[in-house]
C-alpha cells in the first residue's frame, strides 16, 4: 500500500472521528466555549478534521470516476470542487477561531474579536455561513455517483448526518458517527482504486 493509499484509507476514519471529538469537546468540555484548553482541543480536532475530509474527498472522486461514464465523471468533478471549497472556507474558521482563542483573554473579549474579523466584507459568508456548506455539497454530490452494495446506505447516512448537525451543533457527535458508518467501510474500496491507478 503506497503512502497516498494509507492516508486516504485513514482519511474515511479520521475526518469523522474528529467531527465527533469536536462535537464532544463542545459538549463535555467545561470552558470549551470560551479561551482556553477546551476551545483549544476543540478547534485543533476540527481543524485536523477538516483537513481528513479534504483527503476524504479526493478519494471519494477517484472512486467516482473510476470505470464510470461522462455523467458521473462531471457530477464528481463538480463534487470535488465544492466539496475542496467547502474545506478551504472550513480550514480559515479553524484557523480564525483558533487565533482569537490564543489572543482573547475572556469570552467577551473573543465576541469583541471576532466582531472586528467579521466586519470584513466577505468574511462571514465565505468563511462561516456559505463557504462551508459546500463541503457537505460535494460529499454528498461524490457519494451519490458511486455505486456498488455500501453506496445508497452511505448516502443516506451523510444526508441524516447533515441534516441532524444542520438542526443544532449539539448533534454534532451523532452527525460525525453518521459521517463515519457512511465513510468506514469506503476506506478499503478507496484504496483498492488507488492502487489499481498508480
Amino acid at each position: 500500500m503506497t503512502e497516498r493509499a494509507a492516508l486516504t484509507r485513514v482519511s474515511f476514519f479520521a475526518a469523522p472521528l474528529l467531527l465527533i471529538a469536536y462535537g464532544s469537546v463542545r459538549l463535555f468540555v467545561p470552558g470549551s466555549k470560551a479561551p482556553g484548553f477546551g476551545w483549544t482541543l476543540g478547534h485543533f480536532a476540527f481543524l485536523f478534521g477538516v483537513m481528513f475530509f479534504g483527503v476524504a474527498c479526493v478519494g471519494l472522486w477517484r472512486m467516482a470516476v473510476a470505470g464510470g461514464g461522462a455523467v458521473r465523471r462531471r457530477i464528481g468533478a463538480v463534487g470535488l470542487v465544492a466539496g475542496l471549497i467547502g474545506v478551504g472556507a472550513a480550514f480559515a474558521q479553524a484557523v480564525i477561531d483558533l487565533v482569537v482563542g490564543f489572543h482573547a483573554v475572556d469570552k467577551a473579549e473573543m465576541k469583541e474579536l471576532f466582531a472586528q474579523v467579521q466586519e470584513y466584507p466577505g468574511v462571514m459568508p465565505v468563511v462561516y455561513t456559505v463557504g462551508p456548506v459546500f463541503l457537505y455539497i460535494g460529499l454528498i454530490a461524490l457519494l451519490a455517483t458511486l455505486t456498488g452494495r455500501h453506496a445508497v446506505r452511505a448516502l443516506v447516512l451523510v444526508l441524516l448526518g447533515t441534516v441532524a448537525m444542520a438542526a443544532s451543533l449539539d448533534l454534532m457527535p451523532i452527525g460525525g458517527l453518521c459521517y463515519l458508518l457512511a465513510l468506514a467501510p469506503l476506506g478499503g474500496r478507496s484504496v483498492a482504486i488507488g492502487s489499481s491507478t498508480v
